[in-house]
């Protein structure tokens, strides 16, 4: 009687094989804050943003004929919250809008008129619903949506809204965090395999395999061995008519890091930051002249849509005709040279008095008011220009 000897089966087995491809929870909660915020470019993107809208100073003004004029600022500005400064409460309202796209406020406390509010806590945007988040049959029915926090209605006149991006007929904003799911999935699934791939001492130089076949049984015993030995890097032993073959890393399995930076730079441009700034890579080099560019283009493009929005709605929470606006020079922080030549200029121009150049630079106004008054004599703003372009001549 002849024997067949059967030819076993051979197949390519991936790390993903080996290891699991660890992405299951990546998937399901792609879109949920927490797991997102794990994403070092999400991180990254809303921690910049918001960390540089709460630390610059929201000063209140008062609108006065044609002109306006520097007031004290509110309650709701000084101590908008029971729990932390200002600072902390414009960084949990930015928290919210980069990644839901709404923050949802509370008013806790209103104005001894009982008019405006004097206190609000941001709610968790993922708490909030709505009943309807069309505004043509919302202002059909009742003029007011029906807001509701874990279930329970809340009364309109306790409800803040502040949407992000939204979309023409709709009251809530968009949230980035869901409508690119598949990004940060991407980029945590990545993360994911670059972790097991280091905890698990990455690929072996070499493995002994066998082409004889094997039951279910010795698969699960060559697999547990391979294990055991990827984990000391060392050889692995399969079997009796073992043969050594080198293993090579499949350059799709080779790619993490780079899927690592690409997902920075796609976060990057979702939220209008530099990718440098975040993970991902700079188009081109920069040199130090540009990079005083980059800071403005920073408040120009990336902080100035999130600073309009929120002194709009935060103006309205105000008494007429006072509003608020952020300062953002104090965020572009010119060198001492360039600051006071931009003084003086502004000092001989007549266009700022002594006491607000002062301020600008933490120095208390001068006493008995003589620092109250504007340059007025003629020709001093064209002298001044003259010394300020000399000065720059001399820098270079």
């Amino acid at each position: 009687m002849s024997l067949t000897r059967r030819r076993a089966e051979i197949r390519s087995l991936s790390f993903q094989d080996l290891w699991g491809s660890g992405t299951d929870i990546a998937r399901v909660h792609a879109d949920d804050m927490q797991t997102a915020l794990t994403l070092d470019a999400v991180f990254a993107a809303t921690r910049l943003l918001s960390e540089s809208v709460a630390s610059l100073p929201l000063q209140t003004f008062r609108r006065s004929g044609g002109g306006k004029s520097r007031i004290d600022d509110p309650s709701l500005l000084r101590e908008p919250s029971h729990h932390g400064t200002a600072y902390e409460w414009l960084q949990r309202a930015m928290v919210s809008l980069l990644l839901r796209g709404n923050a949802y406020g509370y008013i806790t406390e209103f104005t001894s008129d009982g008019e405006h509010p004097r206190r609000i806590e941001w709610l968790h945007p993922d708490d909030v619903s709505t009943d309807d988040d069309t505004l043509l049959r919302t202002m059909r029915s009742t003029g007011e949506p029906v807001w509701r926090y874990r279930g329970a209605p809340i009364p309109n006149d306790r409800m803040v809204h502040i949407p992000g991006y939204t979309l023409p007929g709709q009251r809530l904003g968009l949230s980035p965090i869901a409508a690119y799911a598949m990004t940060t999935e991407t980029g945590l699934s990545a993360k994911r395999f670059g972790r097991d791939w280091f905890r698990n001492g990455s690929i072996p130089s070499a493995v002994l395999e066998t082409a004889e076949p094997v039951t279910q049984d010795q698969a699960r015993t060559i697999k547990e061995r391979f294990r055991a030995a990827v984990s000391g890097r060392e050889p692995v032993v399969l079997g009796a008519g073992t043969s050594y073959k080198p293993i090579t890393v499949p350059p799709n399995e080779s790619q993490f890091l780079a899927t690592i930076k690409a997902t920075a730079n796609t976060i990057a441009a979702i939220y209008g930051v530099p990718p440098e700034r975040i993970g991902g890579e700079a188009a081109s080099s920069r040199t130090y002249a540009n990079r005083e560019q980059e800071s403005q283009d920073f408040v120009t493009f990336s902080l100035r849509p999130h600073l309009v929005k929120l002194e709009a709605h935060l103006s309205a929470l105000l008494p007429r005709p006072q509003y608020v606006k952020f300062n953002v020079d104090a965020l572009i922080r010119a060198d001492l040279l360039t600051r006071y030549q931009a003084h003086s200029l502004a000092l001989h121009d007549g266009w700022k008095s002594k006491d607000e150049v002062r301020e600008l630079e933490d120095e208390p106004p001068l006493p008995d008011g003589q620092g109250a008054g504007f340059a007025t004599t003629t020709g001093e703003g064209s002298a001044g220009m003259d010394r300020l372009q000399d000065a720059g001549r001399t820098n270079q």
